[in-house]
C-alpha cells in the first residue's frame, strides 16, 4: 500500500474501534458468548476477519504491516485480543473447515502453537504418529487466548520427523480443554491431545511448506500482538498526558513539573521508538529473510517492554485514581500484562535475540534495513575495496578523535576521492549522494572502524552557506572546507552561556564596514588549531526577546586580539578550547544570512548536528566492540550480561529503524524536527549503555589504558568508556532535550487557556 492508502486504512480502523470500544475492556462489560459472537459479526461486517485471508476465499491478502496498522488501533481501544484471530485467517483456504465461517463472522479460529518451555522448538508439544493406519495426534499446547471459545484450531507438531500444520476442530474426539481466567478478564485454555484422529485432509502443509506458513502464521501473530501493545500504550500515553497538562497540584499544573515533563518525554520517546520498530519489523515480514525471525523477537520484545512501563508510568501519574478500578488507566496495565505473554512472553522472545547475538553464521539483524539496488550493492563494494586499501591500521578503531595531521590526512584523502561532502551538491564540489548512497558509506566506514571527523565545515556550516551565504561567502569558504585546507570550529556556548545559548554575552558592535567583537567562547571543539570559527555573536543588546538581536558570523581565528587556550578532557585529549576575543575585528561581509538572524541559523544548525551525531554508525562500531570484548573474556558466556546486552540491541535496532524512517521522511521534503531530538537522546544514552557493557564484559582488562586485542581487532576499553560520557553533553544535553520535547511537542507546562 502506499502512504495515503495507508493513511486510510489507519482512520477506517480508528472508526471502527471508536465504535466497537463497547465490545472491549472499556465497555467494561462481560466478555461473554452473546458479546462475543456480536463481536466477531462486528468484525466481519467491517470485512476485517479477511485482512489476511487470500482473496480467492473473499479475504483482502493484506501484508503485515497492514495489519499492524489495524491492530494499533484496535489496541487503542482494548478490543478483545484479535491479532491471533486475524493471524491465523490468512492461512486457511476453500478447504480447510469453517474457513466460510470465520470469514463471516461465524466462527473463530485460533492458532495452537504455544507449548511449555521458554523457547520450545517448531512443533514442539504435539506429536502426529500413525497407528493401524490411523494418524493420532498426542501432546499439549499452552495458554490460547480464548482457546476455549474458539471453533477451531491450526496446531504445530512433528510428523515423521519433520514439521506439519494440522487444522483441528473443537469437538475432535480426544481434545480436551480446560479454561482459566486472565487478569484482564478473559480467557485462556490449554489443549490437550489424547489421540486425536487426524484425517488426512486435515493436513494443512508438510516439510517446508509448512515451515513457510508457520513462520507466516507466526510473524502475524507476534508483529500484531506487538502492534496491539503499541496501540495501547499509546492511548494510555494520551490520556495521561491530558491528566498532565489539566490536573493541578500545589497551585501549578502537574505538567510545569520538570520531573515529570522528563518523564513524559521518555514514555513519548519510548513508544515512538518500539513503533518504528514494529513498523519495519511488520514492512519486512513477508519477505521472508533471513533473520526475520529473531527481528521480530526483537520488535515484540521491545514493545512488550515499553508497553509495561508506560502502564506503570501512567498508573503512577494519576497517583491514588490510578490504582482503583474506577478509573479506566489499571484496564491498559491489565491488558498489556497479557499482551506480553500470549503466544511466548516478552522475556522468551528477548532470550531468544540474546541466543542469536553470539550464534555463529547468524544473520546481522542491522542488513534487514537495507534495501539496495544494484547501484548501492555496487557501490558499497566500492566503498570497502577503497577503505581496505587506504586506510591504515593505526587509524582504525580509535577510542577518540585523531590526531590533527591524521585527522586532515584521512580528510584530504575522501575529499581527494569524492566521498567527504556526501550531501553536497555538486555544484559545489559534494557527492550530491541519495539518501541511500549516504547510509552506505557511513556503514562502511564504521564496519571498517574509520577515524571520527569534525563534522564542523561539512556537516553545520558548509550547508548553512549553501542554503544562506552570499555568492562571496560561498566562493571564500567552501573550497577549502572541501578540500581540507582550512579547519572550522564552532562558537557558541560560552562560561555562562552553556545550554542556555540565548543568554550569549559575546557582543559585535558595527563600525562602518566592520564588526568590532569582544567576549569568550568554550567548549569549542578543535578551537585551538582550527582557521576559521562561526560564530554566534550579540548584535542587538537591547532586543525585547534575547533570542533576538543574535546573529551568526564568520571569523577569521588568525585576527589580531584573538587568544586561545586548549582543554584536555577526561580521556587526556585536547579536545576543546577555549578562545578569548578582544576588539577583534570582522568585515562586515562575514555576517551570515543578515544581521540579527542568528537565532533561526543556530536552530538550523542544531537540528542537522543531531541528526548527523545521532548517524547509526557509532552504535554499530560501539556495538561490535562490545560483542569481540564479550568474546575474549568470556562474558558471552554470562546469562545476566547477555541478557543486559540483548536489551541494549534490540534498543539499537529500535534507533536503527527510527532513523531509517526519519531519513525516509527528510528525503521526501519532510524536516526532522522533534524527531532529531528524540535521535540525539536514544543515540547518547545507547553509547553510554554500551560503553557501560563493554566495561562490565573487560573484567580487569578495562582498567588498563592499553587496548584489549580481541578477534583481529583492538579495543581501548577504558578510553571508550571515558569518551561515551560526552554523548549525552554535546550538541545539546539529553535534559535540554527532554525540555525541548516537552514544551514544544507535548506542551507540558502551558496554562489550558495558552494551548490551541
Amino acid at each position: 500500500m502506499s502512504e495515503a492508502e495507508l493513511r486510510l486504512l489507519r482512520d477506517n480502523a480508528a472508526r471502527f474501534a471508536e465504535h466497537s470500544a463497547g465490545f472491549g475492556l472499556l465497555g467494561r462489560k462481560p466478555f461473554d458468548a452473546a458479546q462475543r459472537a456480536q463481536w466477531l459479526q462486528a468484525l466481519a461486517a467491517g470485512a476485517w476477519t479477511g485482512l489476511r485471508a487470500d482473496d480467492a476465499i473473499g479475504g483482502m491478502g493484506l501484508s503485515c504491516l497492514d495489519l499492524t496498522v489495524v491492530l494499533e488501533q484496535f489496541g487503542r481501544k482494548l478490543l478483545p485480543v484479535s491479532a491471533p484471530l486475524l493471524a491465523s485467517a490468512g492461512l486457511l483456504h476453500a478447504g480447510v473447515t469453517d474457513a466460510e465461517a470465520v470469514l463471516d463472522g461465524r466462527a473463530m479460529v485460533l492458532p495452537a502453537l504455544q507449548s511449555a518451555g521458554l523457547r520450545p522448538a517448531p512443533g514442539h508439544g504435539g506429536k502426529l504418529e500413525e497407528s493401524g493406519g490411523v494418524l493420532r495426534l498426542t501432546g499439549s499446547k499452552h495458554a490460547i487466548p480464548d482457546g476455549a471459545n474458539a471453533q477451531g484450531f491450526i496446531v504445530d507438531v512433528k510428523h515423521a520427523g519433520e514439521l506439519a500444520l494440522v487444522y483441528l476442530p473443537r469437538d475432535a474426539a480426544g481434545l480436551e480443554l480446560s479454561a482459566t481466567t486472565l487478569v484482564d478478564g478473559h480467557e485462556a485454555a490449554d489443549i490437550r491431545f489424547d489421540g486425536v484422529t487426524v484425517a488426512p485432509e486435515q493436513i494443512m502443509a508438510r516439510g517446508a511448506k509448512a515451515e513457510a506458513l508457520l513462520d507466516r502464521l507466526r510473524f502475524a501473530v507476534q508483529i500484531g500482538l506487538a502492534a496491539e501493545a503499541v496501540g495501547a500504550a499509546a492511548e494510555v500515553f494520551d490520556r495521561t498526558l491530558d491528566y498532565l497538562r489539566t490536573r493541578r497540584q500545589f497551585g501549578r499544573i502537574l505538567g510545569a513539573f520538570q520531573a515529570l515533563q522528563h518523564r513524559a518525554v521518555d514514555a513519548y520517546a519510548d513508544i515512538e521508538l518500539a513503533r518504528a520498530l514494529v513498523s519495519e519489523a511488520a514492512r519486512l515480514a513477508d519477505g521472508g529473510r533471513p533473520g526475520m525471525l529473531e527481528l521480530i523477537a526483537a520488535a515484540r520484545a521491545r514493545a512488550g517492554d515499553m508497553a509495561l512501563r508506560t502502564a506503570k508510568w501512567a498508573v503512577q501519574m494519576h497517583g491514588a485514581m490510578g490504582f482503583t478500578d474506577e478509573s479506566d488507566i489499571g484496564l491498559f496495565l491489565k491488558r498489556i500484562m497479557v499482551l506480553t505473554r500470549v503466544y511466548r512472553t516478552t522475556q522468551a522472545h528477548r532470550t531468544r535475540v540474546a541466543e542469536s547475538l553470539f550464534e555463529d553464521g547468524a544473520p546481522d539483524l542491522f542488513d534487514l534495513f537495507r534495501s539496495e539496488s544494484a547501484e548501492d550493492a555496487a557501490f558499497r563494494q566500492e566503498v570497502r575495496a577503497f577503505l581496505d586499501a587506504a586506510l591504515p591500521a593505526h587509524l582504525c578503531d580509535l577510542p577518540t578523535r585523531p590526531k590533527i595531521a591524521d585527522a586532515m590526512w584521512w580528510h584530504q584523502t575522501l575529499s581527494k576521492r569524492g566521498w567527504i561532502a556526501p550531501s553536497w551538491p555538486k555544484e559545489h564540489g559534494g557527492m550530491e549522494a541519495s539518501v541511500e548512497q549516504r547510509l552506505v558509506l557511513y556503514e562502511e566506514l564504521a564496519h571498517k572502524g574509520a577515524p571520527e571527523l569534525s563534522s564542523q565545515a561539512i556537516s553545520h556550516i558548509g550547508p548553512i552557506l549553501i542554503r544562506y551565504g552570499t555568492p562571496q561567502q560561498k566562493a571564500a569558504f567552501l573550497p577549502g572546507m572541501l578540500s581540507g585546507e582550512t579547519i572550522w570550529c564552532q562558537g557558541y556556548s560560552e562560561p555562562n552561556s552553556g545550554s542556555d545559548l540565548a543568554s550569549l554575552s559575546t557582543r559585535a558592535r558595527r563600525e562602518g564596514d566592520t564588526f568590532i567583537i569582544n567576549g569568550q567562547k568554550i567548549w569549542t571543539t578543535g578551537g585551538h588549531h582550527a582557521d576559521y570559527m562561526f560564530a554566534l555573536v550579540r548584535t542587538n543588546p537591547d532586543a525585547a526577546d534575547r533570542r533576538e538581536g543574535i546573529s551568526m558570523i564568520l571569523i577569521d581565528l588568525k585576527s589580531k586580539g584573538i587568544r586561545r587556550r586548549p582543554i584536555r578532557t577526561l580521556t587526556g585529549e585536547a579536545e576543546f578550547a577555549e578562545i578569548f576575543f578582544c576588539d577583534v575585528e570582522v568585515p562586515a561581509d562575514n555576517i551570515v544570512l543578515g544581521v540579527d538572524q542568528g537565532w533561526m541559523l543556530a536552530n538550523t544548525v542544531l537540528e542537522a548536528e543531531r541528526m548527523m551525531s545521532s548517524s547509526p554508525q557509532k552504535v554499530i562500531v560501539m556495538l561490535d566492540r562490545v560483542l569481540r570484548v564479550a568474546r575474549r573474556t568470556g562474558a558471552c558466556e554470562d546469562a545476566p550480561f547477555c541478557d543486559r546486552l540483548a536489551l541494549a540491541y534490540i534498543d539499537a535496532l529500535a534507533f536503527q529503524a527510527m532513523f531509517t524512517a526519519v531519513l525516509a521522511a527528510v528525503r521526501g521534503g519532510e524536516r526532522a524536527g522533534p524527531r532529531a531530538s528524540i535521535l540525539k537522546i536514544a543515540n547518547a544514552e545507547l553509547l553510554q549503555t554500551l560503553a557501560d557493557l563493554m566495561l562490565e564484559a573487560s573484567g580487569s582488562l578495562g582498567m588498563s589504558v592499553e587496548p584489549v586485542h580481541a578477534g583481529e581487532r583492538k579495543v581501548s576499553v577504558g578510553l571508550a568508556y571515558l569518551q561515551a560520557r560526552r554523548q549525552t553533553i554535546y550538541g545539546g544535553t539529553s535534559e535540554i532535550q527532554r525540555n525541548i520535547l516537552a514544551k514544544r511537542v507535548l506542551e507540558l507546562g502551558l496554562e489550558p487557556k495558552r494551548r490551541n
